[in-house]
């Protein structure tokens, strides 16, 4: 039934988003460095929101729902995981880390998570590592200051010209901050 429910909410989104994608392919045969250090810390992200659900929430729990698995190109037995899970993702799509439930609904620890119970879920989390985004932020936020900068300047080429910067003398007001990249300088 909840299936029905997300089918109709995605038909109604002014997107057009196919459901009807289909994962192919080798697997992958070996896996960086780079990789095994994201998942290590979206492993890390995933356990830090369920512990803070489940130690501060009286009214919700979560679930463990998605893979756990623990394995990685080049492992043993990753080929035949890397085609099961390709076979689930395109039957039912990405499950997410999470499901949370009313505390009053949780399953108990050898609970069958089927699709009657995983409809009772209130909501489901996919959690992602903040490491993903810090280029992004930190761009974001290079640029922001950058921005801020340059508006700092205008405002005082504008105060230093005539005859807002006889007042500022006249009023003693005079010392301004020229931002000059890392570190201010008074003019």
């Amino acid at each position: 039934m909840y299936k029905e429910i997300i089918a109709s909410l995605l038909d109604a989104l002014p997107f057009n988003i196919s459901t009807d994608i289909q994962i192919s392919g080798r697997s992958p045969t070996m896996a960086n460095s780079e990789f095994l250090t994201n998942r290590e810390q979206g492993d890390w992200a995933e356990l830090v929101v369920f512990n803070a659900i489940n130690e501060h929430s009286k009214e919700c729990r979560a679930i463990r729902y998605g893979r756990a698995d623990n394995i990685a190109a080049g492992e043993p037995g990753f080929a035949e995981f890397y085609s099961k899970y390709r076979d689930e993702l395109n039957s039912i799509g990405k499950k997410p880390d999470l499901l949370i439930f009313r505390a009053s609904d949780a399953p108990g620890k050898n609970s069958d998570l089927d699709d009657a119970f995983v409809s009772k879920a209130i909501a489901a989390i996919e959690v992602r590592s903040i490491s993903f985004l810090a280029n992004k932020y930190s761009n974001f936020m290079e640029n922001r200051t950058r921005k801020a900068e340059m508006e700092c300047n205008r405002i005082r080429n504008i105060l230093l010209q005539e005859p807002l910067s006889d007042l500022l003398l006249e009023r003693e007001l005079y010392t301004i901050v020229t931002w000059s990249g890392d570190a201010g300088k008074k003019t």
